[in-house]
């Protein structure tokens, strides 16, 4: 990807990446089981990351030098620091501890989040014999990572925990292995599909002529075309000689002074986490919520509301009508109800949603004892027969009141209970859902 550092407000851009990251959270625990297993594992390790990345604030920019081995990154490393980072008693390259260098203060918490080890913090002070360039670099965190092609799976283990922590990804590559398959296949290209900011250095330069130099920097561009990477040059440099040192250094100060390349890489987990979420979600599917209301009349009519309004409005107007029973609804009649609702409320998405909204909604037995228990409970309108000629004159009205009065109440009393049980959950899913399909939607 083409590495942009633009001067944005980063309060405001970390803000909404909060809340979106927030957003998917939240979806993620009502949906969980409606994405295969092993996106879903994918998917929260990402929003995990990116919480914890956001709460440690984007003032800071982590920058990684990954590498082979003999591609220089510990001398490439020293170069940017300017000074010598050795541990005594530790052998480098070899070692799988990860190194850091912090340009400014502040970083502790975020090195503890990297785990870099106390012994392998390098707190980079500024002094008058500093030149502005140096300054420039306040608020990056340069790590030194171990070999991503090490004999030692422990050393791989740390590449593969730590790049996908970084912000910025910087490629050192040697003019001998450049083209190593392993960097492109498992790394350069992965780091392409997921959007990551990278950079790509061509070290010990100095060891070629100048024509070769450029013809192996032209071939390196031409392999990182087919991994994606279209838009990031090659940056030729000599750890040992200086050369290239400050347009790299200059690009890493434009990164570090924009303070949108951790956002950016937030922003890039997400887009990745999204292409593979697309999968579990269906194109163009807008789930839609059926008729609370038409949910609510069927459940109270067939438990009785509907037949003692009748009853009321019959005795209202002088007619006898029978006094009303018990409260009770089929189970049968509400499960065919709450499936119908499932159907529609699932209407165009992938077949796990259906079971993910069954699962959220109450089952029917319980939905009975509910509307039941509230039908019960609820405060019934009293009825009184027309009495004298003016009544009797008027109870067409009164009827009419009486039925409506007592359908008001009846609904009402079922609608409560409905609302937490069904429509609630249903509402919540379908947010979900749309939280996770917009998603899939950055680009």
């Amino acid at each position: 990807m083409s590495v942009q550092f633009e001067h944005l407000a980063p309060r405001d851009e970390t803000t909404a990446l909060r809340e979106r990251v927030e957003r998917l959270r939240a979806s993620m625990e009502w949906a969980s089981d409606a994405i295969p297993a092993s996106v879903r594992d994918l998917v929260e390790v990402t929003i995990g990351r990116c919480q914890e990345r956001l709460a440690l604030g984007v003032d800071l920019t982590v920058v990684a030098l990954a590498g082979g081995t003999g591609s220089g990154k510990s001398s490439l490393f020293n170069a940017i620091v300017g000074r010598e980072f050795a541990v005594p008693g530790v052998a480098r390259p070899t070692t799988s501890e990860v190194s850091a260098a912090v340009w400014g203060g502040g970083a502790d918490a975020l090195l503890d989040w990297l785990e870099i080890g106390a012994d392998r913090r390098l707190a980079r002070e500024f002094d008058p014999l500093d030149g502005d360039d140096e300054a420039d670099l306040s608020g990056m965190v340069l790590l030194d990572l171990p070999d991503h092609d090490s004999i030692n799976a422990g050393n791989r283990a740390v590449v593969d925990r730590v790049v996908p922590m970084a912000d910025l990804l910087l490629w050192v590559v040697d003019p001998q292995k450049y083209a190593d398959h392993a960097l492109h296949e498992f790394y350069l290209r992965v780091a392409s599909q997921r959007d990551r900011p990278s950079l790509v250095v061509l070290n010990h330069v100095d060891r070629l002529s100048t024509e070769d130099a450029w013809a192996v920097a032209r071939d390196l561009q031409r392999l990182l075309a087919v991994d994606g990477m279209t838009q990031v040059p090659v940056m030729p440099v000599s750890a040992k000689t200086g050369h290239g040192l400050d347009i790299l250094r200059a690009e890493l100060a434009g990164a570090v002074s924009a303070q949108t390349v951790a956002a950016e890489a937030v922003r890039a987990d997400l887009v990745s986490a999204g292409r593979a979420l697309a999968g579990a979600l269906a194109k163009d599917a807008d789930p839609s919520l059926p008729s609370p209301d038409e949910l609510v009349a069927a459940l109270a009519r067939a438990a009785g509301v509907d037949a003692r309004a009748e009853a009321a409005a019959a005795w209202a107007r002088g007619a006898r009508a029978d006094e009303p029973g018990e409260w009770t609804v089929a189970v049968a009649t509400v499960e065919r109800e709450r499936l119908d609702w499932i159907d529609a409320a699932t209407s165009g998405l992938p077949p796990t949603w259906r079971q993910v909204v069954a699962d959220a909604v109450e089952p029917a037995p319980e939905l009975a004892r509910r509307i039941v228990e509230a039908l019960e409970d609820a405060h019934w309108p009293t009825v009184a027969p027309p009495q004298g000629w003016r009544a009797v004159l008027a109870r067409g009205r009164a009827s009419n009141a009486a039925r409506k009065r007592t359908l008001e109440v009846g609904r009402t009393a079922v609608a409560a209970e409905l609302r937490p049980a069904v429509i609630e959950p249903t509402e919540t899913i379908h947010e979900a859902y749309r939280a996770l399909d917009e998603l899939t939607e950055l680009d």
